[in-house]
């Protein structure tokens, strides 16, 4: 939804956190490779690249306030996109928004916002049903 506010460095980087989230809880399912699969189109991009690069270099990459929300707005729903947000998940998370100076209260209002969108998609499927 954001990733297009991205430059192609920040996209490349970001695919690559991308990967390191979804392999965070040790536990890869469908809908997480789905889900990454959808991103990287949407970034145009085939393959992350590297792999390389840790958290923090891959964090850094990040340098204007809207490239870093983008990112960790991104991330954390792909962390929600099989329903739970573990705990290695949540800890990349925070990683990542520590490294990218992003602070406590800006991240929970970030995560606040993926898990109210969810909320309104749920919502619109309900109302879809027939």
């Amino acid at each position: 939804m954001f990733l297009n506010m991205l430059d192609i460095d920040e996209k490349r980087a970001f695919a690559e956190l991308a990967e390191k989230m979804i392999e965070a809880d040790g536990l890869v399912i469908g809908r997480e490779a789905a889900a990454l699969a959808a991103l990287k189109a949407e970034m145009g991009i085939a393959d992350a690249g590297g792999g390389g690069r840790s958290v923090d270099e891959l964090a850094g990459v990040f340098k204007g306030r809207g490239s870093k929300v983008a990112a960790l707005l991104e991330l954390i729903s792909l962390g929600y996109s099989d329903t739970s947000f573990s705990i290695g998940e949540e800890s990349l998370v925070n990683a990542v928004a520590s490294r990218m100076a992003v602070s406590p209260n800006d991240l929970h209002a970030i995560e606040a916002w993926v898990q109210e969108h969810f909320g309104l998609v749920r919502r619109a499927l309900i109302l879809m049903r027939e």
